[in-house]
């Protein structure tokens, strides 16, 4: 009795998903009192589109504050409201599983905008070039020292990593591709929407440019971080990163972790950053054990609790003090 009931309730859910799809077509007259209602994946996606779209649009993430975006599943409630919404935008389904989940209940595709859609091959193999590199030295080392049987569980190179809104330069990409989608919805406000891309593209060249004297002569050329978030990044810019925890925040066995410390103490680390959504025990032995001095990097998958009602918090400024703490890590 129970399964029928459950069968029935979930084929209702489908339907209600599929009719929410179907309903929602186009915004009819778009203005400052009757705005776009767009959700987003990660924060950084959030702040490009409240930026280029400023009074006439509503923009949320569908990822609560502090949430491991690694880990989150939307109810059924919050996936019927975004079903509902004018855009749905993020990475794209390759990428990110929870928005697969999502955007296949939207039988809309004008209202779904996987703003990672067309990166070339290049883009998506070249992010991962310094993380292999460094995965198989490390692999090497373990497997040298013991039997092997507790290889890197956590790194796991199969999917895409999903961090691109990391890099600046795709980010261009990116905006591009809101203000487009933007203008294509509401042509009234185009000139609006084209000003404030224009904004946020200086800002964005302002980011690429400041990164790229960063890491002009670094002092050292790996950073290490809490989890593999910074492969884009670190690509883009010539450098390598370290995640104690895997892409999808996978934590590493103790062996490993250990021969990370033993590494980091070896080598002379001076510090390591640390994300704002990445609360682990793992962390905190990194800290204990090693000399090391934590660095605050924020990811922008999500906002902590106490940043979500702060208005002023943008893309810009998060990666204004993510390059305080690159800086740091790398020439300090």
């Amino acid at each position: 009795m129970k399964k029928r009931v459950l069968f029935i309730l979930t084929c209702i859910f489908i339907v209600l998903l599929s009719a929410c799809g179907n309903i929602n077509t186009e915004k009819k007259d778009v203005s400052s009192n009757n705005k776009l209602k767009i959700y987003t994946t990660a924060f950084a996606f959030q702040s490009f589109t409240e930026q280029i779209g400023g009074k006439y649009v509503d923009v949320n993430s569908i990822y609560p504050p502090g949430a491991d975006m690694h880990s989150f599943e939307p109810t059924q409630k919050e996936m019927i409201n975004i079903a509902k919404s004018d855009l749905f935008i993020y990475s794209n389904e390759e990428m990110d599983p929870v928005a697969k989940k999502v955007a296949t209940s939207i039988n809309n595709d004008r209202l779904k905008l996987p703003v990672a859609q067309d990166l070339n091959h290049g883009d998506l193999i070249a992010s991962h070039e310094h993380e292999h590199e460094h995965d198989h030295e490390h692999e090497h080392e373990t497997h040298t020292e013991h039997d092997g049987h507790d290889s890197h569980e956590g790194h796991n190179h199969e999917g895409q990593d999903p961090h691109v809104w990391l890099d600046p330069v795709l980010n261009k990409k990116f905006v591009k591709a809101i203000k487009d989608d933007l203008v294509e919805k509401d042509p009234k406000h185009q000139s609006y929407y084209m000003q404030n891309y224009k904004r946020l593209i200086k800002d964005i060249n302002q980011i690429d440019n400041k990164m790229k004297k960063i890491t002009q002569h670094p002092k050292r050329d790996t950073v290490i971080i809490s989890h593999d978030s910074i492969g884009y990044l670190a690509n883009r810019y010539h450098f390598k990163q370290q995640g104690v925890s895997g892409m999808n925040n996978e934590e590493p066995s103790q062996r490993e972790l250990m021969n990370i410390v033993r590494n980091m103490n070896k080598t002379k680390q001076p510090y390591v950053l640390y994300e704002q959504n990445i609360t682990s025990k793992v962390t905190d032995v990194i800290q204990k054990e090693s000399n090391t001095t934590p660095l605050k990097f924020h990811n922008m998958a999500t906002l902590s609790k106490e940043e979500v009602s702060d208005d002023e918090i943008t893309y810009q400024s998060l990666m204004k003090e993510n390059m305080k703490s690159l800086d740091k890590a790398l020439n300090e």
